[in-house]
């Protein structure tokens, strides 16, 4: 539950205020560190893994001009720290789609595409595209990469470690 709680105020925290967030969104993310780096070090490389995955997918969306941030040539800091930090979600808050693939497909295809859509209503990010045409976009792609995030924790993290 902190964890949830945790990641949302962070969530809002770089999308209201961006950069400037980012230092208190490190505090979460080491405080996360140091909680579970006795007790499941294969998490540490899943948040690797993930939020470097996470980083590629939106700059190719960048790229391809589905988001058009301030930043022209790379994705805002804010956005990269929001990757580690959503990262540390999959083995704790978001561990109840562990079990079931069509549960990852679901929520990545129908949720997380909102959270891009709140960030566009908040002017941090712009759609290239209409709305409901980024919303498939990021519907198919997430629909995907949830299910990939799930399998690369089921091969670093075994379950009776995953709770902790």
């Amino acid at each position: 539950m902190l964890n949830f709680v945790a990641f949302n105020f962070v969530w809002l925290g770089l999308v209201y205020w961006g950069n400037t967030f980012i230092p208190f969104a490190t505090l979460f993310f080491c405080g996360h560190i140091v909680y579970i780096y006795n007790k499941q070090k294969n998490e540490i490389l899943l948040i690797i893994i993930v939020a470097l995955l996470g980083i590629l997918v939106d700059t190719i969306l960048q790229g391809q001009d589905v988001f058009l941030f301030a930043e022209k040539h790379h994705l805002p800091f804010w956005l990269i720290t929001l990757w580690f930090c959503f990262a540390t979600t999959l083995s704790h808050s978001l561990n109840f789609l562990s079990h079931s693939v069509v549960m990852q497909a679901l929520v990545g295809a129908l949720i997380a595409p909102l959270s891009y859509i709140a960030g566009n209503q908040c002017k941090v990010v712009v759609f290239g595209y209409s709305t409901l045409s980024t919303f498939f976009i990021l519907s198919v792609i997430w629909c995907q990469l949830m299910v990939v995030f799930y399998f690369i924790k089921s091969y670093l993290i075994k379950e009776e470690n995953a709770h902790v």
